[in-house]
């Protein structure tokens, strides 16, 4: 029997989605911060990053079947993951940064609350993520929750995340940085590539499994990189209805992408020869890695 990926991606994104709910049904000191930080983070979306930290866990520990009870221990992690990565679409979408007025179907957090407010949405978000990880030392010993908030620190700032973005902000006319594939591949493995690897990293470094985390960044700097180049992709083949956010984006920016800088064909190849190298770090794990490269084959196929 195959495996059922759509009814895997359905369930644990129905728990993660209860799990966020109750993380943000706090009271707040502002009620239009929490409504701006709601309306972003339960907008919808795939939950990628947490499925993928829940599937990670789930071929270390080797449960199979885990009911949302098992997931107990590991869900702050996923969900501080999917936090911190709905932080950086309200910032991404600012008219300082990729102008977007469409993300997941709906109207950008800035075009509904304002700037200001999307700002420190944003902020906020990124802010209780870390408070949520801290829930983590309930279960987890405490050194190897500290080793992990740092790995998510660095995967999420200047040398992650936050400088991808700036790198993606001087690929436009008014930088001098040569824009070739080395740049653009530097570009995603922060911007894009440096939450997804945290996200599948993380489970080893909270059970102390260090042996482990080569492969798992292996494999998630190879589906990092592909996710991205499928994007760059589905920017300039798919409708605005297809994606839930305006295509093109890049093009009005004045970015060049993988398509500009490889050609369609050759995009898609060297994507679905990093889904390939990814697939094969997780080898050794045997039919335990079965989600996991059953999601790396989906990002090679997704259309949206």
């Amino acid at each position: 029997m195959s495996f059922d990926l759509k009814a895997y991606l359905k369930v644990r994104s129905t728990i993660i989605n209860r799990t966020l709910k109750s993380i943000l049904n706090a009271p707040f000191t502002s009620s239009t911060l929490a409504d701006s930080m709601n309306y972003s983070l339960m907008a919808g979306g795939k939950r990628l990053r947490p499925i993928l930290a829940l599937s990670s866990w789930e071929m270390l520990t080797g449960i199979q079947n885990p009911t949302e009870n098992d997931y107990r221990k590991i869900l702050p992690f996923a969900c501080a993951m999917e936090m911190i990565h709905t932080y950086s679409l309200i910032h991404d979408d600012l008219p300082a940064m990729d102008n977007d007025d469409l993300r997941r179907g709906k109207p950008t957090n800035h075009k509904v609350y304002g700037d200001a407010v999307a700002v420190l949405a944003g902020d906020a978000l990124l802010t209780e993520a870390f408070i949520v990880l801290t829930d983590l030392s309930k279960n987890y010993d405490p050194i190897n929750v500290l080793a992990l908030i740092t790995y998510v620190g660095k995967a999420s700032g200047m040398n992650g995340m936050v400088g991808g973005q700036v790198m993606d902000i001087e690929n436009d006319s008014h930088h001098t940085v040569k824009i070739d594939e080395k740049y653009l591949c530097k570009t995603s493995m922060n911007k894009t590539g440096a939450i997804i690897s945290a996200s599948v990293v993380g489970p080893a470094i909270l059970m102390g499994m260090h042996s482990d985390i080569k492969d798992l960044e292996g494999y998630s700097q190879g589906i990092g990189l592909a996710f991205q180049v499928i994007d760059d992709i589905l920017s300039v083949t798919s409708t605005k209805e297809q994606l839930g956010k305006t295509p093109n984006i890049d093009v009005s920016n004045q970015k060049k992408t993988f398509i500009d800088v490889l050609g369609l064909d050759v995009a898609r190849k060297n994507a679905q020869e990093e889904i390939n190298k990814a697939k094969a770090y997780l080898n050794n794990y045997g039919d335990k890695a079965e989600a996991l490269k059953a999601i790396a084959d989906y990002f090679i196929s997704r259309t949206y």
